[in-house]
């Protein structure tokens, strides 16, 4: 037996080293045994202990077998990871950073090659060596967040029968997960977010879960598993599970009863991010082992059910953004004394907070923002002494606030109150017992002063306190804390007035709105502009990424120094009285720009073409102004360009063809109220994802695009969006750190409905297409009825001549028609109809004639200014009554009648060349004989060939 354990504990030395060795060792052992007669057992152990310490001096290195294997794959890897170059310094790969070795064997048991850290800046991946086999003791193996690049999934991981822990999260490896999955019988952690390319295949089924009943731990989230009909696991599994991550997986199906559902040790369940469409299952307030439980945004409806007060051991609850939630918030949440996390958020949830929310002691963080709750905030708040966040915006929440309700929050760190019918009545000399590092107040009835009290919060990060009323001028104190913690600071939409404090060089400032006041002075203070001609050279240049100083009372230019604040993403300057040009070094400094708004202001000269190296630019407003000359051919670089509006300027000279060809995102193209002329190009209708076009009030000429119909967007009736139109969003919280989109910033007018309209863009409101005031000719295309989601068609004040299409009635979601003041004849297609949203219509001053369609929505707009200037038309709402109104009868009377003054002419023709034929043949006798001679011979022919074929099918058969 003694021999045996040795073995063992000899097998992986080499042979002629432990020789060599121990006869070093042996050799006195025997000596001093012989010479102090000491006992067989106490010699056992002495050469047991300096057995080992031979075993761990000569078996320091990895298996070679294995390191070659690692090489191997480490040469697949391709260098994506940033490790690996410390693979090729060190002999041992037992040392190797991500490579764990058993301390006896060397064998290679762990290897986590994880780029979680790098996941920014990590590589692609080519290839995915199978040398890994060779490491045949392996039972921990990461390979998480590395981007495998088009690679199959690895299915000779299957072969790793000693596996416990497997992550190959974020990996998008494409294909399907084989079957023999199952037999990794071991595995008690198992990650496979975002394993596979969503894109590249759907799982129709579960069954390679079947075999792996040791799991404790299962995280499938992001797999394609769009197909699954029943998400359900093997009833060996759940009982075994502690976690289930299934997140935003599309999953569509959910058990709703209690049958076939048997998790008696799951503490973990996140489901969040599916689309069920079901109530809540009623299984899952039956597992009391739970203590987290996310069923957030996944198409729950109805009420939250009382048994939710059973699940005594949550820490955790997250049922947000169920937008069909509604009624009351049970009363027996309060059973959950343990709760830290709550989050209720984007539900249709009522009620008062009094009657619960006290009592849930143990919260840290409570988002109830974007309800229907009512009533008044308890002052009984105040005993949540662990609460760290507290969100309560966009409620319908009333009362006054003050320091009673939150004296004893002494670990207060989060506070949202905006968009309530609150009122903030602090005392101005309270001290707070707490130290802030978000404060979001909008629409809270806080003014006419910002609160002192603010002043004493030294690690405030985040402070909004838009649309408030307040008044007065900026207290110095807030610059100070723009210098030490304040990176966002918003004061939008109240009526500060005074100069336009000077920006300093050490705030820390990353977001700042001040738009919408009463501000004066220049810009060149603000920016710290000297009289160089050359941008300012400043030691730290600053870190804002979104300035908004629009609709103040500014003057002066653009400064220069302006181009020292190269991390600007969002800049907006608009409805000022600034000056001057745009300075030719914004494009060449700014390059990181995605939206630029100088609308509304007095600048002039030409668009820079170092506007070309802005490439990221999304959104450029220069509407309003003075501009002139042509756009510059470098404005195609700006591929990313999806709102453009230059209208109300004097740009002149041709529409270049590359707008349509280049500026493939373009969504809005409004270049109205412009000197520009010539043919409007068809390549415009290349622009697929357009819906708002306005070349109004220009001198194009020529006829409208034949291909007007193949604007996508404009056809498509459901509402469809590309951009990312959600604020910043805080991963730490989980919450929105400020309540505006930045897409919020641009505003448009649109000629719609006999008016100028104004629209917030991504206003989901309307699709717009106007070439009014210019000098097309031609027809109106008929493709234009393929243009079903259109809300408004204005071709008014041109010279298009013809009919009015009959297709123009299949454009269902037309609301405004204004084809005034040009030359169309012919009848007003009885199509029109059919336009059920209808609201404003006008042909006036053109040549049409004939009764005025009515029926549907047309009967409710009886404004007769939309059809003056046809003295031809006549019925309501006109006054002029139509002379002759046909019966239906008379009308297909009257169309038979047509019929037989067609028909009678070709049977006159008919009879007049039979006779004149038969006459010729009558005197003329030659012409009589060689006709008749002819019909003969002809006979004779056929006869002839019908005989041969008789004979042919005879001898056949």
């Amino acid at each position: 037996m003694l021999l045996g354990v040795l073995s063992k504990r000899v097998q992986n030395i080499d042979c002629f080293t432990f020789s060599f060795q121990s006869s070093y060792l042996i050799s006195p052992l025997v000596f001093l045994s012989m010479s102090v007669n000491m006992k067989p057992s106490l010699l056992l152990l002495i050469f047991l202990f300096f057995l080992g310490f031979l075993t761990t001096t000569t078996a320091r290195s990895c298996l070679a077998v294995e390191r070659d294997a690692l090489f191997a794959f480490g040469a697949g890897m391709n260098g994506a990871l940033k490790r690996m170059s410390s693979w090729e310094e060190e002999e041992d790969c037992c040392k190797w950073e991500g490579v764990v070795c058993h301390p006896t064997t060397r064998h290679v048991v762990k290897l986590k090659l994880s780029e979680r850290i790098q996941q920014h800046h990590r590589g692609q991946v080519h290839e995915i060596n199978s040398s890994l086999l060779a490491l045949t003791e392996l039972n921990h193996l990461d390979l998480s967040y590395n981007y495998f690049y088009n690679v199959p999934f690895p299915k000779f991981i299957v072969h790793f029968k000693k596996l416990k822990y497997l992550n190959l999260s974020s990996s998008f490896f494409t294909g399907s997960i084989p079957l023999e999955f199952r037999n990794l019988t071991k595995l008690r952690y198992l990650d496979l977010d975002a394993a596979l390319d969503y894109g590249q295949q759907h799982i129709d089924n579960l069954d390679w879960l079947t075999n792996l009943s040791s799991l404790k731990h299962l995280d499938i989230s992001r797999l394609p598993l769009t197909n699954l009909t029943d998400w359900l696991l093997p009833s060996s599994l759940q009982g075994s599970l502690n976690a289930l991550i299934m997140r935003d997986c599309d999953l569509k199906a959910i058990p709703v009863s209690s049958s076939n559902v048997n998790f008696t040790s799951l503490e973990i369940l996140d489901i969040y991010g599916n689309n069920f469409n079901s109530t809540f299952p009623q299984w899952v307030w039956n597992v009391s082992s739970l203590t987290h439980l996310d069923l957030g945004s996944s198409g729950f409806y109805g009420t939250i059910p009382e048994a939710i007060g059973g699940l005594t051991s949550l820490t955790y609850l997250d049922l947000s953004n169920n937008s069909n939630v509604k009624g009351a918030i049970p009363r027996s949440i309060t059973h959950l004394q343990r709760l830290e996390l709550l989050s209720l958020q984007g539900n249709r949830l009522s009620g008062s907070l009094a009657s619960w929310i006290v009592h849930l002691t143990s919260l840290t963080l409570a988002d109830l923002c974007d309800n229907t709750l009512n009533g008044s905030i308890p002052t009984g708040i105040g005993k949540l002494s662990n609460l760290t966040s507290l969100y309560l915006c966009g409620n319908q929440l009333q009362g006054s606030v003050s320091e009673v309700h939150f004296e004893n929050l002494t670990r207060l760190e989060d506070l949202d109150l905006s968009y309530n019918n609150l009122k903030i009545s602090f005392d101005p000399n309270w001290v707070p017992p707490y130290q802030l590092a978000s404060v979001q107040l909008m629409r809270c009835e806080i003014g006419p002063e910002i609160p002192r009290w603010l002043q004493l919060q030294t690690r405030i990060q985040i402070l909004d306190l838009s649309d408030n009323q307040i008044a007065g001028t900026l207290p110095s104190w807030l610059w100070n804390l723009s210098s030490s913690t304040l990176q966002f600071l918003y004061l939008s939409s109240n009526q500060i007035k005074g100069k336009l404090p000077t920006f300093s060089e050490v705030s820390r400032l990353q977001e700042l709105r001040l738009d919408t006041n009463q501000l004066e002075g220049h810009l060149d203070d603000f920016f710290s502009y000297n009289d160089s001609s050359t941008p300012v050279e400043s030691p730290t240049q600053s870190d804002v990424v979104l300035l908004s100083l629009a609709n103040n009372f500014l003057e002066g230019g653009i400064p220069l120094s302006i181009c020292n604040w190269t991390r600007l993403l969002f800049l907006h300057l608009s409805n000022n009285s600034l000056t001057r040009e745009i300075p030719y070094c914004l494009g060449e400094s700014l390059k990181e720009l995605e939206t630029l708004n100088l609308a509304c202001n007095h600048l002039f000269g030409e668009i820079p073409r170092t506007i070309g190296f802005m490439k990221k630019l999304g959104r450029l407003a220069l509407n309003n102004n003075g501009f002139s000359g042509q756009l510059p051919s470098s404005l195609q670089n700006c591929t990313n360009l999806f709102y453009l509006d230059l209208a109300y300027n004097a740009f002149a000279g041709s529409l270049p063809a590359w707008m349509g060809e280049s500026l493939q995102r373009l969504q809005v193209l409004h270049l109205g109220f412009n000197n520009f002329s010539g043919n409007i190009p068809q390549q415009l209708t290349q622009l697929e994802e357009l819906e708002i076009l306005n070349l109004s009030n220009n001198s194009f000429s020529g006829s409208l695009p034949f291909c007007m119909g193949n604007f996508t967007a404009m056809a498509l009736t459901s509402q469809y969006w590309y951009t990312n139109r959600n604020g910043l969003f805080s991963t730490t919280k989980g919450h929105y750190i400020h309540g505006t989109p930045y897409s919020h910033y641009v505003d448009l007018v649109i000629s719609t409905k006999g008016q100028n309209l104004h629209y917030p863009y991504d206003s989901e409101l309307t699709k717009s297409l106007d070439f009014s005031g210019n000098s097309l000719i031609g027809e109106i295309p008929r493709g234009i009825g393929r243009l079903k989601g259109l809300h408004n068609l204005n071709l008014a004040r041109n010279h298009l001549s013809g009919r009015i299409p009959e297709e123009i009635g299949e454009m269902e979601s037309l609301e405004s028609l204004d084809l005034s003041v040009n030359e169309l004849s012919g009848n007003i297609p009885n199509s029109l109809a059919n336009l059920n949203f209808l609201s404003y219509i006008n042909l006036s001053y053109n040549n049409l004639v004939g009764r005025i369609p009515s029926g549907h929505q047309l009967q409710t707009l009886n404004d007769t200014s939309s059809y003056m200037g046809n003295p031809g038309l006549c019925g309501p709402p006109l006054s002029i009554e139509c002379s002759v109104d046909p019966t239906v009868h008379e009308v297909h009377k009257m169309k038979d009648f047509e019929w037989i003054w067609l028909f009678i002419p070709m049977m006159v023709g008919f009879v007049m060349g039979f006779w004149t034929f038969c006459g010729f043949l009558f005197f003329k006798t030659e012409w009589r004989y060689a006709y008749f001679r002819g019909i003969d011979s002809y006979y004779d022919r056929i006869l002839l060939q019908l005989h041969l074929c008789l004979a042919r099918l005879n001898r056949q058969d």
